[in-house]
């Protein structure tokens, strides 16, 4: 996972638009993503909104949910970077959930446990 930055969850931060946007400050990305987005979320994202430092990055901005999401305040309690670090990842019910959406994020989870 070279240059992986990945978050609790298992994304790789530096693979997303939001992400990419903000390190860039690239207009251009935040406008083709605001238009993406918000046709596939149903939800009207606007170009300013697409910005994000990283899950792993205390102060800066978060994308939507990734600023209230669950795992991260999950992962940030136990002082873990992610769940692979956690015991508790196979039965846990929200990273389990989240998987059933996103098995890249689980893949690159187990690729850390391996």
């Amino acid at each position: 996972m070279k240059n992986a930055m990945l978050a609790a969850c298992g994304l790789d931060c530096t693979q997303c638009n939001a992400y990419k946007a903000w390190k860039n400050d690239d207009d251009a990305l935040r406008a083709k993503t605001a238009q993406e987005w918000a046709k596939a979320y149903s939800f009207d994202f606007k170009p300013e909104m697409i910005n994000c430092s990283g899950c792993l990055e205390a102060a800066g901005p978060k994308i939507g949910h990734c600023a209230d999401c669950a795992i991260r305040a999950c992962a940030t309690s136990k002082q873990f970077e992610n769940c692979a670090a956690c015991a508790d990842m196979p039965g846990c019910k929200e990273i389990q959930g989240f998987f059933k959406m996103s098995p890249e994020a689980k893949k690159n989870l187990e690729g850390m446990t391996a």
